[in-house]
């Protein structure tokens, strides 16, 4: 290649998601399952990093899209808000919309940004279906910290974070489906991983055993 030539950029996103498949290897090949959310369990401030949570330590993508929809009340017993940490861009819009599960619950942001009037820490609420909406415009990129009132020691905690620069971990795809008791798109890929380094282990002792035939 001549020292000139130019070779085509990487972006952060990019690099962000490719981030899974090192990740899915490492955990293939038996490096340490949880290595990647005890690496990035500090990531937001570590606020995320909290025993009863269980992240797995990726921020959901979900920058672009028309429609990005919060769980409140998600996981095994609604305690969680799902995804717990979610990427979106400058005048993108994210609605909270409760699930019914864990008991009445609110959106309380740690700056107050996130806060509305009708979410606040005297209003709780468990009504199924309940939304609440705010869009992020071209002033707010940065990482917002907020969580559930009264469930907030269960490790009712969430990030949203807007910008691709304020991104601290690994992308995910985005879905409602991870967390605690759920689909994690990351885990399906680790899994994945470990499931095809075991079946190639497999098949390699088998042919020592047996030979070609």
């Amino acid at each position: 290649m001549d020292e000139h030539e130019s070779t085509p950029a990487v972006t952060r996103r990019q690099a962000l998601k490719a981030g899974i498949g090192t990740a899915a290897g490492g955990l293939a090949l038996g490096a340490a399952g949880s290595g990647t959310a005890a690496a990035q369990s500090e990531a937001y401030d570590g606020y995320l990093n909290h025993s009863e949570l269980d992240w797995d330590g990726t921020t959901a993508d979900a920058s672009g899209l028309d429609e990005v929809i919060v769980d409140v009340g998600a996981g095994r017993q609604g305690y969680r808000f799902n995804p717990a940490a979610i990427y979106i861009e400058p005048g993108q819009t994210i609605t909270w919309r409760w699930t019914g599960a864990g008991g009445a619950h609110n959106v309380l942001g740690e700056d107050d940004f996130i806060n509305s009037p009708d979410v606040h820490e005297a209003s709780l609420i468990g009504e199924e279906g309940f939304t609440y909406e705010l869009t992020f415009e071209e002033s707010d990129t940065g990482v917002y910290q907020y969580y559930c009132n009264p469930h907030k020691t269960l490790g009712m905690l969430g990030v949203v974070v807007v910008g691709e620069d304020n991104v601290a971990t690994e992308l995910t795809s985005y879905g409602r489906g991870g967390g605690d008791g759920g689909m994690n798109f990351g885990s399906v890929v680790a899994g994945a991983g470990v499931f095809g380094t075991v079946s190639l282990i497999g098949v390699g002792a088998y042919n020592e055993l047996v030979g070609d035939e």
